[in-house]
């Protein structure tokens, strides 16, 4: 009997999607924080530095950010590129593929990444249109040609006992 299989997705939402994001910043600013704060803390010790710069919501007074912004990029490129998930999305259990469904390539994951960069210069608009666009797709992952979507979960079949077995 031959039977086609019907894989039905269903693309994962903002709300799935931002918790991701969320956890993955939790990640990224940990190992931000073991990998900078010592240069930092030496730094400021010898009096090379001060941070009386840090005024205001945005980061470029502090000589740190664009190694804040390496190890996000770096973290995001690597998982992508791994296994289509970061930790976060392995959480909430969604995936990024490309638009045909197979994985993303380094160079799509590179692009992918740039689109982070451009949704955030857009101060978060091409984060939220995946809140209203038909298969939850961002400014990002237009760029890139990438869609999330809900991992099905895995349906394990159980060995069948045999007769006279415990």
């Amino acid at each position: 009997m031959d039977r086609e299989e019907h894989i039905v997705v269903e693309y994962a939402g903002f709300w799935r999607r931002l918790g991701a994001f969320v956890i993955d910043g939790l990640a990224i600013l940990s190992i931000n924080w073991l990998l900078v704060a010592p240069w930092r803390l030496a730094l400021i010790s010898s009096r090379i530095w001060q941070p009386e710069g840090w005024v205001g919501p945005f980061p470029v007074h502090d000589p740190f950010a664009v190694f804040t912004l390496i190890i996000g990029a770096v973290y995001f490129v690597f998982f992508w590129t791994w296994r289509g998930q970061t930790p976060g999305k392995i959480i909430l259990n969604i995936k990024t593929l490309k638009g045909d469904g197979t994985p993303l390539t380094l160079s799509d994951a590179i692009v992918r990444c740039m689109g982070y960069i451009i949704c955030g210069l857009t101060l978060g608009v091409g984060f939220l249109a995946l809140a209203f666009d038909e298969r939850r797709q961002g400014l990002h992952d237009k760029i890139a040609l990438t869609v999330v979507v809900k991992v099905p979960p895995v349906k394990m079949r159980l060995p069948e006992a045999s007769a006279g077995r415990y």
